[in-house]
């Protein structure tokens, strides 16, 4: 479900950053006066590049050629209501 009033981010700011026994990450963020991610890029050794999007309930990760190619769909598939009239 999504709502028709969404929060813009005005000022996403992306950063990289080194994790421990865990490679090169590189994180968007709401701005730099709020610094927890909203989303995470990662490379596992098994599953390979990944998103992980931050949320309350905890993390969800999924390959990244999954949201890329969610990306490539919607450039040809998405359009606002005043397209159709």
């Amino acid at each position: 479900m999504h709502t028709q009033t969404p929060r813009l981010l005005a000022n996403i700011m992306l950063q990289r950053f080194s994790a421990s026994e865990d490679g090169m990450h590189v994180e968007l963020l709401e701005s730099k006066d709020s610094p927890q991610p909203l989303i995470t890029f990662r490379e596992d050794e098994a599953l390979g590049m990944q998103v992980l999007l931050h949320i309350q309930d905890g993390d969800l990760a999924f390959a990244l050629a999954d949201l890329e190619r969610a990306i490539e769909f919607a450039k040809l598939e998405v359009r606002k209501e005043s397209f159709y009239g």
